[in-house]
């Protein structure tokens, strides 16, 4: 038997810890095992006005197994045309007697399927619903569409503190054009797109806490996340370079989780290479100071 919660779960931020910490109650109340069924991309993904993802799915059922739930993930195309009183005996054969959620939840074609559909049928379904009020901070709603604004915005610590962890980019280091060796600055370009559409933020600098896999520890780094205005390149695609302090290393096909830690400038296009090697000096300069004083 599962006590089951629903959703995209992107960025698995405060809200949905709420929502989580919920069901695992309830499944131990009832002695039930906890699942979460968690769609892959959110609906904007397929009608438009999709920007990308918070986290990308593996790293969402990732957090929500280290809670202890089963995880299963799906794209949203393999129910939406399910009717939601099908949509709900699916759910029933499959072994599902409690139901936690939102007070917005929706549910099957349509979204007929709502908080008050699933309350009237669960006595005689024998089923167990529990509905949760918005959670919200500093008199906001904590939501995702929330934290995409702040990290569109380079907000990235109130992001954080609606997430109630750093934010993550990830990705494998691949090789380009070595621009930023050639500055001293060897950077390492991460390809965050390589499965799942993510969101980026401002263009801009940021400190991060590094990770690379298979490597204890953490480093400390400077991202850079824009077009690289400065050398004017041609095909104005968006770049994630992590430069590492105190790092010497070949990190070509290592895979990296980036923890973004703080907001330091806005991507500007500078005259020429000598005025960004200073501005790059001053980036580092600052960082180092901010991180003695703040992070250690």
């Amino acid at each position: 038997m599962y006590a089951l919660t629903i959703g995209i779960f992107d960025g698995v931020h405060k809200g949905h810890q709420y929502i989580l910490k919920n069901t695992l109650q309830l499944a131990n109340n009832l002695r039930f095992d906890p699942l979460v069924l968690m769609f892959r991309y959110p609906p904007e993904k397929y009608i438009g006005g999709f920007e990308g993802l918070i986290l990308p799915s593996w790293r969402r059922k990732q957090i929500c197994e280290d809670l202890g739930f089963k995880v299963e993930v799906k794209d949203l195309e393999e129910v939406w045309g399910l009717p939601h009183e099908q949509y709900l005996e699916e759910l029933m054969k499959k072994g599902v007697k409690a139901i936690v959620c939102g007070e917005d939840f929706t549910f099957g074609k349509d979204a007929l399927g709502d908080v008050e559909y699933l309350q009237a049928v669960s006595q005689s379904k024998g089923l167990v619903v529990k509905v949760l009020k918005d959670l919200k901070s500093q008199g906001n709603r904590v939501s995702s569409s929330a934290i995409k604004r702040e990290l569109k915005s380079g907000n990235i610590k109130t992001a954080n503190e609606m997430l109630g962890r750093p934010w993550t980019l990830e990705g494998t280091v691949y090789e380009d054009r070595h621009l930023g060796f050639k500055l001293g600055f060897p950077t390492a370009n991460i390809n965050v797109w390589e499965k799942e559409k993510i969101i980026l933020p401002k263009f801009g600098v940021y400190i991060v806490k590094g990770y690379v896999k298979g490597r204890a520890g953490f480093l400390w780094g400077l991202m850079n996340v824009g077009l690289r205005p400065t050398f004017n390149e041609y095909k104005k695609i968006p770049k994630v370079e992590v430069y590492f302090l105190d790092f010497f290393g070949d990190l070509y096909g290592d895979y990296i989780v980036l923890d973004v830690i703080d907001f330091l400038r806005d991507e500007v296009k500078f005259k020429n290479e000598r005025e960004l090697i200073a501005a790059m000096e001053k980036d580092e300069d600052q960082a180092r100071k901010i991180i003695q004083k703040h992070y250690i």
